[in-house]
């Protein structure tokens, strides 16, 4: 298991789409880009009632694709984004 610390948040517009990116980096030093499209999740809680979680993205700069750095922006095609 990584030992991750996040760097950055960033909110990216990508023509009618917005994607709450990730840039993590682990202990040695590997930079991870971790994508969300989904930031609400609705589970089932062990007592059988449903609970709501939402991703805190209050920090995170919102900023418009061609805008990010260049190794981020070709991780994202990579992916599909």
């Amino acid at each position: 298991m990584y030992r991750i610390s996040i760097e950055k948040k960033y909110i990216v517009k990508k023509g009618d789409k917005r994607v709450v990116i990730e840039l993590c980096r682990s202990q040695d030093g590997k930079l991870f880009v971790v994508p969300m499209y989904i930031t609400k999740h609705v589970y089932v809680a062990s007592d059988g009632s449903e609970k709501e979680w939402e991703y805190d993205a209050k920090d995170a700069e919102e900023i418009d694709y061609m805008a990010l750095p260049q190794n981020v922006r070709e991780a994202l095609s990579k992916a599909g984004i």
